[in-house]
């Protein structure tokens, strides 16, 4: 349920493109490369896809991808290469800096392209929760709480999630709160905050920018609604170890500290074994 933006080089590609991610994917079309950036800036997006030998020549390219990685280091990116100018392509992209990249042939697109983007996808904020999450909630719960992150685009209603889920939101809040997490319409506002926190974490983000990603009215309100989950500014955040705080924040919540079954004190411990392993 991501939203990818997209870079290729001709219409036919971005069909293809189409055809294969949507419906279960949201796509934004770019032409350039700044507007590529501009999408990435301004939009919710997780993951990138780019054609390398459609749009512009490589060298150009390789400038490109490195201001891009510099600005934005969590964007997963695919890139397409259906025929490389030279042989020392990769090799130069190595030296300008262009890192957890995956490449992809177009003649594999189809069969590849899913995969490759779920490894591209392992540094986002949804992959990072969930991963967090996962020995601590049974499947439907954590497939539910993946859902909330990868829809962060959406903008869904706790009403509107738990439908696309086939139950009811008291339910779902019902089934959250025995493992210690806050009812679903809290948990939405927090899937905005985790999103945010890893955001903040990069260059070419700011609280503004990052606001107008998450679709806050304005900058003020960003900043207002993180500083009452965080008690934090947008500078803390990023200065404090960005998502790491906002997890740190989400784990004291009073919420966690019920007895549900047990599993309460079970992810606040977590957070501990997490932050000591260095894993966010």
């Amino acid at each position: 349920m991501a939203l990818f933006a997209i870079l290729a080089g001709d219409r036919g590609l971005e069909r293809q493109l189409g055809e294969l991610l949507e419906p279960r994917h949201a796509l934004a079309l770019a032409h350039s490369w700044g507007g590529f950036n501009r999408i990435v800036r301004e939009r919710p997006v997780t993951g990138g896809v780019v054609d390398l030998t459609k749009v512009p020549p490589v060298p150009s390219s390789e400038s490109a991808l490195a201001d891009l990685r510099t600005h934005f280091p969590h964007l997963g990116l695919v890139l397409l290469v259906r025929r490389l100018r030279d042989p020392f392509s990769l090799f130069r992209l190595g030296r300008a800096g262009i890192q957890n990249l995956i490449l992809l042939s177009a003649q594999d697109l189809e069969s590849e392209l899913g995969r490759a983007l779920a490894r591209a996808q392992e540094g986002t904020a949804t992959s990072l929760v969930t991963r967090f999450l996962s020995p601590y909630l049974p499947r439907r719960e954590l497939r539910m709480a993946f859902l909330a992150m990868d829809s962060v685009h959406r903008s869904w209603s706790a009403e509107e999630l738990a439908g696309r889920l086939g139950l009811t939101r008291p339910f779902i809040s019902e089934l959250f709160k025995g493992y210690g997490l806050p009812s679903l319409g809290h948990f939405l506002l927090w899937t905005k905050l985790f999103h945010a926190g890893h955001w903040l974490e990069e260059p070419g983000r700011t609280g503004e920018s990052v606001g107008r990603q998450l679709e806050y009215s304005s900058g003020a309100a960003f900043r207002r609604a993180l500083k009452h989950y965080t008690g934090a500014t947008p500078t803390d955040v990023r200065e404090g170890g960005g998502l790491k705080l906002v997890l740190r924040n989400f784990l004291m919540r009073p919420q966690l500290a019920g007895p549900g079954d047990g599993r309460a004190g079970t992810l606040e411990s977590s957070w501990k074994v997490e932050r000591n392993n260095a894993r966010f």
